[in-house]
């Protein structure tokens, strides 16, 4: 078994446990389920990160938003090969969202669902003077109805707003989280257009690196979207993409991004009702044309019957 802090066991583990993975397990002392992610120490993350992120967990709670996982435990394990941080969860049933990019394609519908509901956690941590700075899919929650629960919240801002980058990861970090170890909001919306360009094209705009002056340069370089199609009206959503990403025209309000989302689906929905609608025009007129038929028919049909009588009338005179 594998004991995190003498009193998390991890649930149904074979390898060696993952740095920012998010694990199933059992909180012994109170024999129930819990989620729990493990980082370990690096150069990156300050001295009084820990006793910050007790702060921050209890702000997360305060929040008490629906979007938002509960952070119940933090502590640290002194381990032969270093130190571990862990983050224990309320249990929620699901996957990590990169888990179903990897493994589904994502229909407008849900990926729609997915970043309003994203943007909703998001917006109300400003409420609460509250940014995330370290969203990226291994830190969102999907259920099968597609519902969201947030995680990592608090991580990055009670590292005094730089963003620890767990095993060397700086793909999901904006430029000026590279340039000089910034976050604001900002990175939040930064962050959500990679993901959004991720749930549609299996990849990220900019590439990989695990060097910052050359992620930087990726970034500069821009993306060249008359290279990329849109599948099944992607197109505009790939516009708010654009938007997300772009460092002079952006969103400044999480509701901006929430109203156009939602503008996408009420096109849709009005394009689905013009459609029923000329559905059942087509089954009326095709109604009338039975009828139509039909009474031709019968009028054929009584026409013949009179002529045949009148014969055999004739006839029996």
């Amino acid at each position: 078994m594998n004991f995190i802090g003498n009193r998390y066991s991890i649930i149904n583990i074979e390898d060696n446990i993952e740095f920012n993975k998010l694990y199933k397990a059992r909180d012994l002392y109170e024999n129930k389920t819990i989620l729990l992610k493990v980082i370990n120490h690096n150069n990156h993350i300050c001295e009084d990160f820990l006793a910050n992120l007790i702060d921050e967990s209890t702000i997360i709670r305060e929040i008490n938003s629906p979007y938002i996982l509960n952070m119940i435990d933090v502590g640290v394990d002194y381990r032969e090969d270093g130190i571990w941080y862990y983050m224990i969860y309320e249990y929620e049933k699901g996957i990590s969202l990169n888990n179903i990019i990897e493994g589904n394609y994502l229909h407008l519908e849900a990926i729609i669902s997915i970043a309003t509901q994203i943007l909703k956690g998001l917006e109300a941590a400003k409420e609460h003077g509250m940014y995330h700075g370290d969203l990226n899919p291994s830190n969102i929650l999907v259920d099968k109805w597609y519902n969201v629960k947030i995680l990592n919240f608090g991580v990055t801002k009670a590292n005094h707003g730089v963003n620890i980058r767990s095993g060397n990861n700086i793909k999901y970090l904006s430029p000026h989280q590279l340039c000089i170890n910034y976050t604001d909001t900002e990175s939040d919306f930064f962050a959500l257009g990679l993901i959004l360009f991720e749930c549609i094209f299996k990849k990220l705009p900019f590439g990989e690196s695990y060097d910052e002056e050359q992620m930087l340069k990726f970034i500069d370089k821009g993306i060249n979207f008359n290279a990329l199609k849109g599948i099944n009206g992607n197109e505009e959503l790939i516009e708010i993409i654009k938007k997300l990403l772009n460092r002079t025209e952006k969103y400044s309000e999480f509701r901006e991004v929430i109203l156009d989302l939602s503008s996408i689906m009420y096109e849709k929905a009005e394009i689905k009702e013009s459609l029923l609608i000329e559905d059942e025009q087509n089954y009326e007129n095709e109604d009338k044309t039975k009828v139509t038929k039909n009474r031709n028919k019968l009028l054929l049909i009584s026409a013949i019957i009179i002529i045949i009588l009148s014969a055999l009338t004739t006839l029996i005179i």
